[in-house]
């Protein structure tokens, strides 16, 4: 199985592809950087006004008003930007380091950094190692789309506070971005007034909508009935629950909580996560909060008493399974054998590629290493720097304020996980995946199959739409399913595929467990693409200078390309970029000829002359739709949050996957851009960006060529450097823009201003 980073190597061969819900750069979050953030508050008594704001907002430790302050991040200045504080436990009027949400455009509309509009700054509270929030964050994501963090430095009028974890926003660009829409019930799961001993925020059933009010803050202009509705089927219509419930994303979401013993979120305290009922009337839930995971919080909803090292390492990883009436969505998910047996194999999954190799204390070991420094000069911190260093490895305090060291509670907890019944149990084995046709005619039958091995039942999930449901259909080993012989361990199934492509992956269970392939599934899974008449072939989110419109404008495009031997008319085909509203935009007495291309302009400006859109791309990320003239949807793209001077295409031009490019307006795409700061490790450019002298470093002697290539991959600059490791040039006689440096199988990216 090969992961869409490895795409660029094997082009052109017949392999099974495997795709994340959605390749995201969010280069605010880069963890390998450590952001500097200044705030200059308008008023001098700033800490006054905000201690006073937070304790008019009844328990949710912030209120809902901001004052009026400029941020400044990494050197680039915002005026105006409305900032308050956040939290509720970590938030204290008493503290020099409180949490704080930052809105940039508070007043000045459209202020954003790096794609991004707010900042939430976590003081880490309870934390002594200042890493579990980033490292959990960063495990959730491979498994569920989820916030990302990374660590800034916070300076306050001057006075610097120390080490902060800025995470991603959950918000309507969350949604928007991670399940196409942001305008149905959301709520935030935590209650006004926290119970020690409530249900709090547990989705239990009440008849009374208003006692909701308190338990959840709801953060749409509507939705308390449609939550009423989610608790009363979790507790009398568990049959049909995925009718309502993206189970398979509650099964991570459980398995993940529990393997990281964080208790502070649904398991113990039932809080500390969102809610949002998708366009296809699923609920997900979206992990929030985790600065107490890997036993930051020493309680698990049973205990009185502080939990011991001993019970954290062993807490039971179907803890609450019958808790019917205080913890409904674990019992009833847990009692149901199928959904158990999914449950223990994420479980296995993330114990198997975080914990048991080892790479949470390596990739822990690097964040640690990260603030190491910045630490030693922490002005306000709870705990020493000595507690900090020691945190990773060894606990640190006692009693109710014990936090386990990370490496010393998960290496035995590993252990006792490994050793239990239901993680013992043989798994069954999946291999050889196949189909009919590796590019099928669009709108016919395609056969899957597969080989299993130990197993009782096989179920392929698929789906043809990224925000759709997986529709889920048995796969049989009985010789009259496209599987060959009765018998011979292959089963297969026959589903017709449309004209748009399909995600789809399998799972097989036996008496005792179950297996999915991809593991990661539904998360990652295959893709399988029919034969392609006029697709999306390249999107343009941030058009800098690529591509002028009839206007002389800059405006953001989206490319089709026709791939038939015919012209195609697309009379009666739309563009949206709502999956709700398919026919957004309609397509004039318009043709695209064979192996032609044709620009939309998504400007919004439909009275200019030629095709343009009735919408705007957003760069953070979204989707385009494009559906045919018999209203079926013939393809679509999920786009991440883009750079400036790159692009969004199909590479192999017309039927390839997307990925980011190198522009090419117009014409074929033919240049795959897969290259990141920091990867040519082997070289330093200063200054970067830069508008002249222009010095290049190397830390070896370099005997190759060394060439600079502008953005349509021209060499602009050519040299051989025998044997030397400093090179300058001039950066003035080049025009703006991004450009590559490179000795031949590695590239840095150059900016030039």
């Amino acid at each position: 199985m090969i992961p869409t980073t490895h795409l660029r190597a094997i082009v052109g061969l017949s392999f099974l592809f495997l795709f994340s819900n959605l390749g995201r750069t969010q280069n605010l979050f880069d963890i390998d950087t450590i952001r500097t953030i200044e705030i200059e508050f308008y008023e001098s008594d700033w800490d006054h006004i905000l201690d006073s704001l937070a304790e008019l907002g009844v328990g949710t430790g912030s209120g809902s008003e901001r004052i009026l302050a400029d941020v400044t991040i990494d050197g680039v200045q915002f005026d105006s930007c409305g900032v308050r504080y956040k939290g509720n436990s970590s938030m204290d009027t008493s503290s020099n380091k409180n949490p704080f949400n930052i809105d940039l455009n508070w007043v000045v509309a459209g202020q954003k950094y790096m794609g991004k509009n707010k900042l939430k700054l976590a003081n880490q509270y309870t934390d002594p190692s200042m890493i579990r929030e980033t490292l959990t964050y960063e495990i959730a994501n491979k498994y569920m789309d989820g916030p990302h963090a990374s660590f800034v430095k916070l300076f306050i009028n001057g006075d610097y506070r120390g080490v902060y974890t800025n995470t991603e926003s959950v918000d309507n660009e969350f949604l928007d971005t991670y399940y196409g829409s942001s305008n149905n019930p959301f709520f935030k799961c935590d209650p006004v007034s926290f119970n020690l001993g409530g249900s709090n925020s547990n989705l239990a059933y009440y008849a009374d909508t208003t006692d909701y009010d308190s338990l959840y803050f709801m953060k749409s202009s509507y939705g308390t009935e449609d939550l009423q509705t989610l608790c009363y089927n979790l507790s009398n219509n568990i049959s049909n629950i995925e009718q309502y419930l993206d189970v398979d994303r509650a099964l991570w979401f459980l398995a993940l909580s529990s393997a990281l013993v964080h208790n502070d979120g649904y398991t113990a305290f039932q809080h500390n996560y969102y809610l949002y009922k998708m366009d296809n009337d699923r609920w997900s839930i979206v992990i929030w909060d985790v600065n107490m995971s890997f036993g930051g919080l020493v309680f698990n909803g049973t205990n009185f008493l502080p939990l011991s090292l001993g019970a954290m390492q062993t807490q039971d990883p179907y803890l609450h399974e019958s808790d019917f009436n205080i913890r409904p969505l674990i019992a009833q998910l847990l009692s149901i054998p199928k959904y158990k047996k999914m449950y223990t194999a994420h479980f296995k999954t993330i114990m198997t590629e975080n914990i048991s190799n080892g790479d949470y204390l390596q990739r822990g070991l690097t964040m640690s290493n990260l603030i190491d420094a910045d630490m030693q000069n922490e002005p306000y911190n709870d705990y020493s720097y000595a507690e900090f260093s020691d945190n990773l490895y060894n606990d640190v305090g006692t009693w109710f304020n014990f936090r386990p060291g990370i490496e010393n509670l998960m290496h035995t907890r590993n252990l006792h996980i490994a050793a239990l019944p239901e993680f013992q149990a043989a798994q069954p084995t999946i291999s050889n995946i196949s189909t009919s046709s590796n590019t099928p005619p669009a709108f016919s039958n395609v056969d899957f199959t597969a080989e299993v091995s130990n197993a009782q039942s096989v179920f392929l999930g698929y789906r043809s739409n990224h925000f759709d449901v997986f529709t889920k259909v048995e796969m049989f080993d009985n010789g009259m399913s496209n599987d060959g012989a009765a018998g011979d361990g292959v089963y297969g199934t026959t589903v017709s595929i449309g004209s748009s492509d399909m995600e789809y992956y399998i799972c097989a269970l036996n008496a005792d467990a179950a297996k999915f392939s991809p593991v990661r599934a539904q998360y990652e899974f295959y893709s399988l693409s029919p034969e392609k008449g006029v697709v999306i072939n390249e999107i343009d989110a941030i058009n800098i200078n690529n591509g002028l419109d009839q206007n002389f404008e800059f405006d953001d495009w989206i490319e089709l390309y026709n791939n038939s031997t015919d012209a195609i008319s697309l009379d009666g085909y739309h563009l949206s970029d709502e999956y709700s509203i398919l026919d957004k935009w309609a397509f004039p007495d318009t043709t695209i000829g064979p192996g032609e291309y044709l620009i939309i302009w998504a400007d919004m400006d439909t009275v200019q002359v030629g095709l343009h859109a009735n919408f705007a791309l957003d760069q953070l990320g979204e989707s385009v739709f494009l559906t045919d003239n018999f209203g079926f949807l013939t393809d679509q793209v999920t786009f991440p949050l883009q750079q400036d001077y790159t692009t969004w295409g199909r590479y192999p031009n017309g039927t390839g996957n997307f990925n980011m490019l190198f522009p090419s307006f117009n014409a074929e795409n033919t240049t795959l851009l897969e290259i990141e700061e920091g990867v040519f490790v082997d070289v330093q450019v200063y200054p970067n960006p830069t508008s002249g002298k222009t010095t290049v470093s190397f830390t070896k002697d370099i005997t190759s060529k060394l060439q600079l290539t502008n953005m349509m991959g021209q060499v602009v600059l050519e040299g051989e450097l025998n044997g030397q490791n400093i090179f300058s040039f001039d950066a003035s006689q080049f025009d703006a823009g991004m450009y590559f440096l490179g000795t031949g199988g590695e590239a840095i990216k150059v900016v030039v201003r």
